[in-house]
């Protein structure tokens, strides 16, 4: 299980990064992107030896060696990169709606969908936003929470999205 683990930035480099992520403070965004770069700074950098890790002798003469883990394959480069497309989307409240998610609103037995493309929610080519994907064929005061069905990248099923807040 991960734990949060608390690291000092200098400030400019913690605004910086804020910004260009598109988060108000240290949010879903920032804290992807951040997790982005240092993965990707991991699969291309050589590891520093570390021999309090690997200070037992390894032969018979007593040598001890110190081996240094291993660059990520490229397959985890690319598996890196993919976190990059998936750290965009679009911010919805308390969910973060990663580029690709599918949303659903039924209404009178009638569909409608959208997608999250380009840090954005698209319906029929246009952009929209959850409220007004729910409200697009009824009255006009439901609610998306209850009303938007979620699908997110690689999962087959549909979630309500008021579940998905909690």
């Amino acid at each position: 299980m991960d734990h949060p683990i608390a690291l000092h930035l200098p400030s400019k480099v913690f605004c910086a990064l804020v910004a260009h992520a598109g988060d108000g403070g240290y949010g879903p965004k920032a804290e992807a992107a951040l997790c982005d770069l240092i993965r990707n700074w991991i699969a291309t950098t050589e590891a520093a030896p570390r021999p309090w890790v690997d200070d037992e002798p390894d032969g018979d003469d007593g040598a001890r060696t110190f081996t240094k883990p291993p660059l990520l394959a490229p397959a985890a480069v690319a598996t890196s990169v993919t976190a990059t497309a998936v750290s965009r989307g679009y911010q919805w409240k308390q969910v973060f709606l990663p580029n690709g998610t599918e949303l659903r609103a039924i209404h009178a037995g009638r569909s409608t969908y959208a997608k999250v493309e380009d840090e954005q929610i698209l319906s029929d080519g246009a952009p929209t936003t959850p409220s007004r994907l729910a409200n697009l064929r009824g009255c006009g005061t439901r609610n998306a929470w209850r009303t938007v069905w979620l699908r997110f990248p690689g999962d087959p099923r549909w979630r309500r999205a008021a579940d998905c807040r909690r």
